[in-house]
């Protein structure tokens, strides 16, 4: 007895969207990169007795890695559509813009002139003043790196 099944059909992958997954997580995760330029990155807090705390936020957009961690989300994001459209082999240049904004992230992080500059003060207890890392940096972090892995996947899966 024959299976009725064509072996041809068989063979086939049972669903023709699973090569898009990895070209719709690039567009997702550039996405998110290009939110987080807008998201607070970097700030300064002075805690000072008589008033209180005070601090004040810069966010990523405000200094030059913002605006490349935007420019690197849109072209991931822009990578990935054209992966789904036309061809998957443009899911793995997504590794270049995610691996340059991981560079670039850390730069931000220890630039000691930029404007996230690492020098604390501490004046008696009475005035303290202390650059911070915020939420922004980090979901950037995450994006630019999810963006790379993504990337490399895509190489690897070929």
């Amino acid at each position: 007895m024959t299976d009725p099944i064509d072996p041809a059909v068989r063979s086939a992958p049972s669903a023709p969207e699973s090569g898009r997954t990895l070209p719709v997580a690039v567009i997702v995760a550039g996405a998110l990169l290009v939110v987080t330029a807008f998201l607070p990155w970097a700030g300064i807090r002075a805690d000072i007795v008589v008033i209180g705390s005070v601090s004040e936020r810069i966010r990523g957009v405000d200094d030059w890695p913002g605006v490349l961690a935007m420019v690197s989300g849109t072209v991931a994001a822009a990578l990935g559509v054209m992966a789904v459209m036309n061809d998957r082999r443009f899911t793995a240049l997504a590794a270049l813009p995610g691996a340059i904004t991981v560079l670039v992230l850390l730069v931000f992080l220890s630039d000691p002139q930029g404007r996230a500059e690492s020098a604390s003060i501490d004046i008696g207890g009475l005035v303290r003043v202390q650059p911070t890392v915020e939420y922004g940096w980090f979901a950037a972090l995450a994006a630019a790196l999810a963006l790379s892995m993504l990337g490399i996947a895509a190489l690897l899966r070929r």
